[in-house]
Protein backbone atom coordinates (compact mmCIF):
# COMPACT_ATOMS: atom_id res chain seq x y z
CA UNK A 1 0.00 0.00 0.00
CA UNK A 2 1.26 3.55 -1.08
CA UNK A 3 0.32 6.68 0.01
CA UNK A 4 1.78 9.51 1.20
CA UNK A 5 2.54 11.31 5.04
CA UNK A 6 -0.44 10.76 6.47
CA UNK A 7 -2.60 9.50 3.83
CA UNK A 8 -3.85 6.66 6.61
CA UNK A 9 -1.40 3.65 5.66
CA UNK A 10 0.48 3.06 8.81
CA UNK A 11 -3.65 3.71 11.30
CA UNK A 12 -4.55 1.20 8.79
CA UNK A 13 -2.17 -1.12 9.28
CA UNK A 14 -2.63 -1.19 12.83
CA UNK A 15 -6.43 -2.04 12.56
CA UNK A 16 -5.88 -4.83 10.93
CA UNK A 17 -3.53 -6.40 13.26
CA UNK A 18 -6.29 -5.10 16.41
CA UNK A 19 -3.55 -2.17 17.68
CA UNK A 20 -6.33 -0.04 17.32
CA UNK A 21 -10.29 -0.46 17.33
CA UNK A 22 -12.29 0.55 14.09
CA UNK A 23 -14.79 3.26 14.12
CA UNK A 24 -17.26 1.76 12.38
CA UNK A 25 -17.32 -2.16 10.20
CA UNK A 26 -15.20 -4.95 11.04
CA UNK A 27 -12.10 -6.62 10.38
CA UNK A 28 -11.54 -9.98 10.39
CA UNK A 29 -8.02 -12.06 9.28
CA UNK A 30 -7.74 -16.14 8.85
CA UNK A 31 -4.61 -17.03 10.00
CA UNK A 32 -1.61 -16.53 12.34
CA UNK A 33 -0.15 -13.01 12.09
CA UNK A 34 2.80 -11.33 12.98
CA UNK A 35 2.55 -7.53 12.47
CA UNK A 36 6.22 -5.28 12.28
CA UNK A 37 4.71 -2.29 12.86
CA UNK A 38 7.54 -0.23 13.48
CA UNK A 39 11.33 -0.48 13.21
CA UNK A 40 11.58 -0.55 16.82
CA UNK A 41 10.84 -2.40 20.01
CA UNK A 42 8.05 -2.68 22.63
CA UNK A 43 7.55 -3.72 25.90
CA UNK A 44 10.39 -3.19 29.14
CA UNK A 45 13.03 -1.65 27.52
CA UNK A 46 15.28 -3.02 30.44
CA UNK A 47 14.53 -6.64 28.66
CA UNK A 48 17.86 -8.50 27.15
CA UNK A 49 17.54 -9.05 23.41
CA UNK A 50 16.77 -13.13 24.39
CA UNK A 51 14.19 -12.14 27.20
CA UNK A 52 12.45 -9.68 24.71
CA UNK A 53 12.36 -12.21 21.87
CA UNK A 54 11.29 -15.14 24.63
CA UNK A 55 8.51 -12.82 25.48
CA UNK A 56 7.47 -11.70 21.79
CA UNK A 57 7.59 -15.64 20.97
CA UNK A 58 4.98 -16.55 24.20
CA UNK A 59 2.86 -14.13 23.26
CA UNK A 60 2.08 -15.29 19.70
CA UNK A 61 1.85 -18.74 21.56
CA UNK A 62 5.08 -20.64 20.65
CA UNK A 63 5.98 -23.50 22.95
CA UNK A 64 9.00 -23.72 25.30
CA UNK A 65 10.57 -26.41 22.54
CA UNK A 66 9.90 -24.24 19.95
CA UNK A 67 10.67 -21.02 21.39
CA UNK A 68 14.22 -22.34 22.07
CA UNK A 69 15.27 -23.36 18.55
CA UNK A 70 13.70 -19.87 17.15
CA UNK A 71 15.49 -17.67 19.83
CA UNK A 72 18.87 -19.37 18.45
CA UNK A 73 17.70 -18.55 15.08
CA UNK A 74 16.86 -14.95 16.02
CA UNK A 75 20.49 -14.60 17.72
CA UNK A 76 22.05 -15.68 14.48
CA UNK A 77 19.74 -13.48 11.76
CA UNK A 78 19.96 -10.53 14.14
CA UNK A 79 23.98 -10.45 14.05
CA UNK A 80 24.04 -8.89 17.47
CA UNK A 81 26.66 -11.17 18.57
CA UNK A 82 26.83 -10.63 22.60
CA UNK A 83 24.97 -7.80 22.73
CA UNK A 84 22.04 -10.30 22.72
CA UNK A 85 22.58 -10.29 26.24
CA UNK A 86 22.59 -6.69 26.81
CA UNK A 87 19.25 -4.68 27.59
CA UNK A 88 17.74 -3.31 24.77
CA UNK A 89 17.75 0.14 26.05
CA UNK A 90 21.83 0.00 25.04
CA UNK A 91 20.90 -0.98 21.76
CA UNK A 92 21.42 1.67 18.61
CA UNK A 93 18.21 2.12 16.62
CA UNK A 94 19.85 -0.32 13.83
CA UNK A 95 20.20 -2.76 16.50
CA UNK A 96 16.95 -2.52 17.79
CA UNK A 97 15.51 -2.90 14.46
CA UNK A 98 17.57 -5.84 13.56
CA UNK A 99 15.93 -7.98 16.82
CA UNK A 100 12.78 -6.77 16.05
CA UNK A 101 12.76 -7.64 12.24
CA UNK A 102 14.54 -11.18 13.70
CA UNK A 103 11.82 -11.85 16.07
CA UNK A 104 8.88 -11.34 13.81
CA UNK A 105 9.83 -13.31 11.12
CA UNK A 106 11.09 -16.07 13.29
CA UNK A 107 8.54 -18.15 13.00
CA UNK A 108 6.02 -19.13 10.20
CA UNK A 109 2.86 -17.10 9.62
CA UNK A 110 -0.21 -17.10 7.81
CA UNK A 111 -0.58 -13.18 7.51
CA UNK A 112 2.37 -10.41 8.09
CA UNK A 113 1.88 -6.97 8.48
CA UNK A 114 4.57 -5.06 7.27
CA UNK A 115 5.38 -1.10 7.71
CA UNK A 116 8.64 0.49 6.22
CA UNK A 117 10.32 -2.53 7.23
CA UNK A 118 12.85 -3.30 4.32
CA UNK A 119 15.18 -0.49 5.33
CA UNK A 120 16.43 -2.10 8.35
CA UNK A 121 20.02 -1.86 8.54
CA UNK A 122 22.34 -1.56 6.08
CA UNK A 123 23.02 -3.00 2.72
CA UNK A 124 24.35 -6.61 3.84
CA UNK A 125 21.13 -7.04 6.43
CA UNK A 126 19.01 -5.41 4.12
CA UNK A 127 19.69 -8.65 1.57
CA UNK A 128 19.00 -10.73 4.23
CA UNK A 129 15.44 -9.44 4.83
CA UNK A 130 14.58 -9.37 1.66
CA UNK A 131 15.56 -13.48 1.67
CA UNK A 132 13.60 -13.93 4.48
CA UNK A 133 10.29 -11.88 3.14
CA UNK A 134 10.89 -13.72 -0.52
CA UNK A 135 10.79 -17.57 1.76
CA UNK A 136 7.91 -16.20 3.35
CA UNK A 137 5.63 -15.19 0.84
CA UNK A 138 6.87 -17.74 -1.94
CA UNK A 139 5.95 -20.36 0.91
CA UNK A 140 2.12 -18.92 0.69
CA UNK A 141 1.94 -16.18 3.21
CA UNK A 142 -0.36 -13.31 2.57
CA UNK A 143 1.54 -9.89 3.80
CA UNK A 144 -0.04 -6.27 3.85
CA UNK A 145 3.33 -3.59 3.33
CA UNK A 146 3.04 0.22 3.74
CA UNK A 147 5.94 1.78 2.76
CA UNK A 148 6.43 5.18 0.19
CA UNK A 149 9.30 2.65 -0.99
CA UNK A 150 7.51 2.00 -4.33
CA UNK A 151 10.40 -0.70 -5.36
CA UNK A 152 9.68 -2.35 -2.41
CA UNK A 153 6.13 -2.92 -4.28
CA UNK A 154 7.08 -4.11 -7.26
CA UNK A 155 9.41 -6.62 -5.82
CA UNK A 156 6.91 -7.59 -2.93
CA UNK A 157 3.79 -7.18 -4.34
CA UNK A 158 1.01 -8.81 -6.79
CA UNK A 159 -2.05 -6.20 -6.47
CA UNK A 160 -1.01 -2.79 -4.39
CA UNK A 161 -3.54 -0.28 -4.00
CA UNK A 162 -2.57 3.79 -3.22
CA UNK A 163 -4.40 5.36 0.16
CA UNK A 164 -4.88 9.54 -0.11
CA UNK A 165 -6.75 11.30 3.08
CA UNK A 166 -7.89 7.90 4.23
CA UNK A 167 -9.11 6.69 1.16
CA UNK A 168 -8.62 4.68 -1.31
CA UNK A 169 -8.03 5.93 -4.36
CA UNK A 170 -6.13 2.83 -6.73
CA UNK A 171 -6.58 -0.49 -6.63
CA UNK A 172 -4.95 -2.96 -9.36
CA UNK A 173 -1.37 -4.39 -10.15
CA UNK A 174 1.55 -3.41 -8.42
CA UNK A 175 2.76 -1.45 -11.05
CA UNK A 176 0.04 0.32 -12.36
CA UNK A 177 -0.44 1.33 -8.54
CA UNK A 178 3.41 3.04 -8.74
CA UNK A 179 2.54 4.48 -11.77
CA UNK A 180 -0.32 6.26 -9.78
CA UNK A 181 1.83 7.09 -6.68
CA UNK A 182 4.28 8.72 -8.73
CA UNK A 183 2.48 10.64 -11.18
CA UNK A 184 -1.02 10.79 -10.04
CA UNK A 185 -3.65 10.15 -12.65
CA UNK A 186 -1.71 11.79 -15.66
CA UNK A 187 1.04 10.70 -17.02
CA UNK A 188 4.52 12.77 -16.47
CA UNK A 189 6.17 12.09 -19.59
CA UNK A 190 10.32 11.81 -19.51
CA UNK A 191 10.71 11.85 -23.07
CA UNK A 192 12.83 14.44 -25.52
CA UNK A 193 10.33 15.84 -27.09
CA UNK A 194 10.26 16.69 -31.44
CA UNK A 195 13.28 14.41 -32.23
CA UNK A 196 11.69 11.08 -32.80
CA UNK A 197 8.16 9.04 -32.12
CA UNK A 198 6.51 6.21 -32.63
CA UNK A 199 4.14 5.79 -35.22
CA UNK A 200 1.40 4.33 -33.46
CA UNK A 201 1.48 1.13 -30.99
CA UNK A 202 3.52 -2.12 -32.36
CA UNK A 203 2.05 -4.89 -34.02
CA UNK A 204 2.93 -8.39 -32.87
CA UNK A 205 1.41 -11.33 -31.12
CA UNK A 206 -0.07 -11.03 -27.62
CA UNK A 207 -0.10 -14.93 -27.11
CA UNK A 208 2.58 -17.47 -27.97
CA UNK A 209 3.98 -20.65 -27.38
CA UNK A 210 7.60 -20.81 -25.94
CA UNK A 211 10.11 -21.51 -28.49
CA UNK A 212 8.24 -20.16 -31.25
CA UNK A 213 9.68 -17.32 -33.67
CA UNK A 214 8.67 -13.99 -32.20
CA UNK A 215 8.33 -11.16 -34.40
CA UNK A 216 7.51 -7.63 -33.23
CA UNK A 217 7.00 -4.26 -36.21
CA UNK A 218 6.28 -0.97 -35.62
CA UNK A 219 7.12 2.28 -37.37
CA UNK A 220 9.10 5.15 -36.64
CA UNK A 221 9.14 8.56 -37.44
CA UNK A 222 12.40 10.84 -37.19
CA UNK A 223 10.98 14.33 -37.05
CA UNK A 224 14.68 16.41 -36.80
CA UNK A 225 18.03 15.13 -37.91
CA UNK A 226 19.49 12.78 -35.00
CA UNK A 227 21.19 9.78 -34.45
CA UNK A 228 18.40 7.50 -33.42
CA UNK A 229 18.19 3.60 -32.42
CA UNK A 230 15.78 1.29 -30.17
CA UNK A 231 16.45 -0.38 -27.24
CA UNK A 232 13.98 -3.30 -26.48
CA UNK A 233 13.52 -5.54 -23.11
CA UNK A 234 11.09 -8.17 -22.03
CA UNK A 235 10.61 -8.22 -18.53
CA UNK A 236 8.28 -10.33 -15.86
CA UNK A 237 7.35 -9.23 -12.31
CA UNK A 238 8.24 -11.92 -10.17
CA UNK A 239 6.51 -11.64 -6.49
CA UNK A 240 9.17 -11.15 -3.49
CA UNK A 241 11.94 -10.41 -6.62
CA UNK A 242 10.52 -7.87 -8.71
CA UNK A 243 10.84 -6.83 -12.22
CA UNK A 244 12.73 -9.56 -14.23
CA UNK A 245 14.54 -9.23 -16.97
CA UNK A 246 13.98 -12.32 -19.59
CA UNK A 247 15.41 -10.62 -22.70
CA UNK A 248 16.94 -7.32 -23.19
CA UNK A 249 18.94 -5.53 -26.19
CA UNK A 250 22.98 -5.52 -24.96
CA UNK A 251 22.84 -1.99 -26.81
CA UNK A 252 20.99 0.22 -28.89
CA UNK A 253 19.63 -0.79 -32.03
CA UNK A 254 20.22 2.10 -35.04
CA UNK A 255 16.83 3.20 -36.50
CA UNK A 256 17.91 6.06 -38.57
CA UNK A 257 19.42 9.92 -38.91
CA UNK A 258 17.47 11.76 -41.40
CA UNK A 259 13.73 13.02 -41.13
CA UNK A 260 11.55 10.60 -42.37
CA UNK A 261 9.50 7.03 -41.48
CA UNK A 262 11.24 3.82 -40.61
CA UNK A 263 9.69 0.41 -40.24
CA UNK A 264 11.63 -1.35 -37.77
CA UNK A 265 11.16 -5.06 -36.78
CA UNK A 266 12.53 -7.23 -33.71
CA UNK A 267 12.91 -11.00 -34.14
CA UNK A 268 13.46 -13.44 -31.51
CA UNK A 269 13.56 -17.46 -33.23
CA UNK A 270 12.55 -19.83 -30.60
CA UNK A 271 11.53 -17.32 -28.03
CA UNK A 272 13.41 -18.80 -25.05
CA UNK A 273 10.98 -17.84 -22.28
CA UNK A 274 9.28 -19.92 -19.64
CA UNK A 275 5.44 -19.79 -19.76
CA UNK A 276 3.89 -16.67 -17.91
CA UNK A 277 2.75 -12.98 -18.55
CA UNK A 278 5.62 -10.29 -19.17
CA UNK A 279 5.46 -6.86 -20.43
CA UNK A 280 7.83 -5.45 -23.62
CA UNK A 281 9.80 -2.33 -22.88
CA UNK A 282 10.56 -0.15 -26.40
CA UNK A 283 12.10 3.18 -26.46
CA UNK A 284 14.19 5.37 -28.93
CA UNK A 285 16.70 6.81 -27.90
CA UNK A 286 20.05 9.13 -28.82
CA UNK A 287 23.61 9.99 -27.58
CA UNK A 288 23.96 12.26 -25.03
CA UNK A 289 26.44 14.87 -26.36
CA UNK A 290 27.62 15.40 -22.59
CA UNK A 291 28.08 11.60 -21.66
CA UNK A 292 28.67 9.07 -23.79
CA UNK A 293 27.47 6.27 -21.52
CA UNK A 294 23.87 8.07 -21.08
CA UNK A 295 21.13 7.70 -23.68
CA UNK A 296 18.52 10.30 -23.99
CA UNK A 297 14.65 9.17 -24.02
CA UNK A 298 12.79 9.98 -27.27
CA UNK A 299 9.44 8.04 -27.03
CA UNK A 300 8.55 4.60 -25.60
CA UNK A 301 6.47 1.63 -24.18
CA UNK A 302 7.06 0.48 -21.18
CA UNK A 303 4.47 -0.63 -17.46
CA UNK A 304 6.08 2.47 -15.33
CA UNK A 305 4.94 4.49 -18.55
CA UNK A 306 1.68 2.93 -18.31
CA UNK A 307 1.29 1.75 -21.73
CA UNK A 308 3.37 -1.29 -21.58
CA UNK A 309 3.23 -4.22 -24.22
CA UNK A 310 1.62 -7.12 -22.92
CA UNK A 311 3.23 -10.80 -24.03
CA UNK A 312 1.74 -13.66 -22.66
CA UNK A 313 4.16 -17.38 -23.43
CA UNK A 314 2.04 -20.37 -22.96
CA UNK A 315 3.36 -23.82 -23.13
CA UNK A 316 4.64 -26.39 -20.62
CA UNK A 317 6.90 -25.62 -17.44
CA UNK A 318 10.30 -26.32 -17.35
CA UNK A 319 10.70 -24.90 -21.33
CA UNK A 320 12.47 -22.03 -21.81
CA UNK A 321 15.81 -20.28 -21.36
CA UNK A 322 18.65 -22.89 -20.56
CA UNK A 323 22.38 -22.56 -20.80
CA UNK A 324 23.80 -23.92 -24.14
CA UNK A 325 25.86 -26.41 -21.59
CA UNK A 326 27.28 -29.82 -22.48
CA UNK A 327 28.48 -31.63 -18.90
CA UNK A 328 30.93 -34.81 -18.32
CA UNK A 329 32.25 -36.64 -15.80
CA UNK A 330 35.85 -36.17 -15.09
CA UNK A 331 38.27 -38.69 -13.42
Amino acid sequence: MLGRNGAGKSTLLRVIGGVYAPDTGRVAVHGAMSGLYELGLVGNPELTGRQYADRLLTVHGFSPSERAAMISDIHDFSELGDRFEDPVLTYSAGMSARLYFSTATAGQYEVYLLDEVLAVGDQHFQSKCWRRLRERVSGGASGVLVTHDWSAIVRLCETAHVLDRGKVVFSGPAERAVRRYLYGEQAKSTYRDGIARFAGAPVYPRTIMTGADFRLEAEVEILTRAEVGMVVAVERLQPAYGWETGLMTRRHTPVGEDPGRYAIGVDIPALPLAPGSYQISLHLVMPDPHNSVVKIVLDGFSWLDGNGLGLDVEGMEGRGFSLPAKWKVIG
